[in-house]
């Protein structure tokens, strides 16, 4: 059941940050004649999935150890967030993010390495 949670949190943090990208600049607030705020569907979406990814968070931080999961999930987003950005937006990288993102991974496996 903890790594099902985990991987959800993961996805919904995954899904958020994209669509928020995805959104674009759509989030506009006036101040004129009242209060007017406007968000685009596609950065709503993204918002909801980021701020679900934030609740199912506290539920992480309770059940594993701290120097665990927080290394753990982060570096699996960021690597996914890369390849997403790569994929989807065209996003270059050079050979500084390249080395950076295997060190992630090399990271990643001796965490869970040393966990067993």
């Amino acid at each position: 059941m903890k790594i099902i949670l985990t991987v959800i949190y993961i996805c919904l943090t995954t899904l958020g940050l994209f669509l928020m990208k995805l959104g674009g600049n759509s989030i506009s607030l006036t101040f004129q004649n009242g209060i007017s705020f406007k968000i685009g569907f596609i950065t709503l979406l993204g918002f909801l999935s980021y701020i679900c990814s934030f609740l199912l968070w506290q539920k992480l931080l309770v059940t594993f150890d701290l120097s665990y999961i927080v290394p753990i999930t982060t570096g699996i987003v960021q690597l996914i967030i890369l390849l997403l950005g790569i994929l989807f937006f065209k996003e270059q990288i050079n050979v500084i993010g390249i080395l950076g993102a295997f060190l992630v991974i090399i990271g990643l496996v001796l965490l869970v390495i040393g966990k067993r």
